[in-house]
């Protein structure tokens, strides 16, 4: 056997405290892109951006009171939220009992007992003994924390409650999103309903023309059958156009808690800058501002604290910096342990018709350190170690990610923006052709199988001024999620 005098184990306990000092943590290094706007920016070193300088109503920005009805309903009520809520409760909780245990710790214990006991068989007359004891008193304990175990562990604690807390407002910003995204499809489905039915009335009356001039043969039997055929596929595009309408409604209604006739109501309402919805099918080249709503223009080029305010990205930064706490209490947790104790009992005992009354109470350090434990904790280091590198390398692929779909995003909005315009000048010149034709028809100048090839020119270049509107305004909502919003009052 080996005694170790006290010298020595004091010394043995400062050398592996020494080894086992954890350094303040330091946020890793990120690879910013060198081609956005003060790049060089960042938040500070300890990793303390929060999500509290983001634009919490940003959709408002795109004056579409259904966004803003159904944004409002599904945040009073939505499942995905409350659960986004709950996770952040428990992060809380967890911070509290870690938080706790730094502290001293106070107990009571009190028991009480009766018990009886037969004499001897060698004792006349036989007897029964009757003992009645009982004791109460407080306990205190409190661990000295030496080396940071507890003070990690909080840390850890506190970092992975701020992880939580950008969780939620991505999760709300996922969900106004979706919804916004869901509006914006909506409205681009019920007009191009209407288009539809203008197409397929267009070819209503061309079959009708067609069966005229069959009946008194001036054209084939095929000519009626392909303007048919023509018919009954417009049709059908219309039955495909409403399932989809229809499944975006359901969509809605399980984003937002509204039911159907709810969430239809509320899209069938204009504009908050326009008067009064389009009745008709005929659009002009301005009044396509009026049917979709119009985005606040975008920045070319974003600052670098986007990235670093991103939800996802401070969640993935936290998750680092709790990773790093938990190494420090993986260290500490190979180091000897002092707890110290006091305790305060009173007790009486009865017996034999007499009863006593003690009080005792102790003062004292309990001292645990591990000798061996075959490299469970060396172990446990090393796996405390490998999850913080699975976190750092876990945000340095959610800040690629990020860039990546803001740079999409901007890219999606530059081509809307030019579609918007390219859409709208097709829709101008058709609509321009469509007069001159309906003037050339009434003088006789040309059939009315022209006039309605021309109508249908027009429908289309409608259907893609509405399509590229839509597309526009969900490039900027899309450009609003990808860059956490942080550029939302752009």
């Amino acid at each position: 056997m080996v005694i170790l005098s006290r010298a020595a184990l004091l010394a043995s306990a400062l050398w592996l405290a020494a080894c086992s000092t954890q350094p303040d943590y330091q946020r890793p290094a990120l690879a910013l892109p060198a081609s956005w706007a003060n790049a060089g920016a960042a938040t500070p070193s300890d990793g303390s951006a929060s999500t509290s300088n983001l634009n919490t109503s940003w959709w408002k920005q795109l004056h579409d009171p259904a966004i803003d009805a159904l944004i409002d309903a599904a945040y009073a009520d939505q499942p995905t939220l409350a659960q986004a809520v709950a996770r952040i409760d428990e992060a809380r909780a967890t911070l509290g009992v870690n938080q706790a245990q730094q502290l001293p710790q106070a107990r009571l214990s009190a028991s009480a007992a009766r018990a009886s006991s037969q004499n001897i068989a060698s004792v006349n007359p036989p007897f029964t003994l009757l003992t009645n004891s009982a004791s109460i008193g407080p306990s205190f304990s409190w661990e000295l924390d030496l080396w940071g175990r507890l003070r990690e562990s909080s840390e850890a604690a506190r970092r992975r409650l701020d992880a939580r807390d950008a969780d939620a407002q991505g999760a709300r910003l996922s969900l106004a999103a979706q919804i916004a995204d869901g509006v914006l499809t909506l409205r681009a489905c019920n007009y191009s309903l209407r288009i539809r039915d203008a197409d397929i009335a267009s070819r209503d009356t061309e079959l009708d023309l067609m069966r005229r001039r069959l009946a008194v043969g001036n054209v084939a039997p095929v000519d009626e059958a392909n303007a048919s055929s023509n018919q009954a596929n417009a049709r059908t595009n219309r039955i495909s156009q409403q399932e989809q309408c229809t499944r975006t409604v359901d969509a809605l209604v399980a984003l937002s808690g509204l039911d159907a006739a709810g969430v239809r109501e509320w899209v069938t309402r204009p504009l908050a800058y326009s008067q009064e919805p389009a009745s008709s099918t005929t659009i002009g080249t301005t009044d396509i501002d009026l049917l979709m709503p119009v985005p606040p223009p975008f920045q070319a080029a974003l600052p670098a604290k986007v990235l670093l305010g991103h939800p996802s990205i401070i969640s993935a930064e936290r998750e680092a910096a709790a990773s790093w706490a938990e190494i420090g209490v993986a260290r500490a947790n190979r180091l000897p342990q002092i707890n110290l104790a006091a305790m305060l009992t009173g007790q009486w005992l009865s017996a034999f018709g007499q009863s006593a009354h003690f009080d005792t109470w102790s003062v004292g350090a309990n001292l645990s350190a591990p000798l061996f434990d075959g490299g469970s904790g060396a172990a446990n280091v090393r796996g405390a170690e490998a999850r913080y590198r699975q976190a750092v390398a876990s945000l340095r692929s959610t800040l690629r990610t990020t860039v990546q779909n803001i740079e999409d995003a901007l890219a999606a909005q530059q081509s809307a923006e030019q579609r918007v315009i390219t859409s709208q000048q097709a829709t101008a010149a058709a609509h321009f052709g469509l007069r001159a034709n309906e003037a050339r028809w009434k003088a006789g100048a040309i059939s009315r199988f022209e006039l309605e090839d021309t109508r249908r020119l027009y429908n289309t270049a409608q259907e893609s001024a509405i399509a590229a509107a839509r597309d526009r305004a969900q490039a900027w909502v899309d450009l609003m999620r990808a860059s956490g919003n942080a550029s939302g009052d752009a």
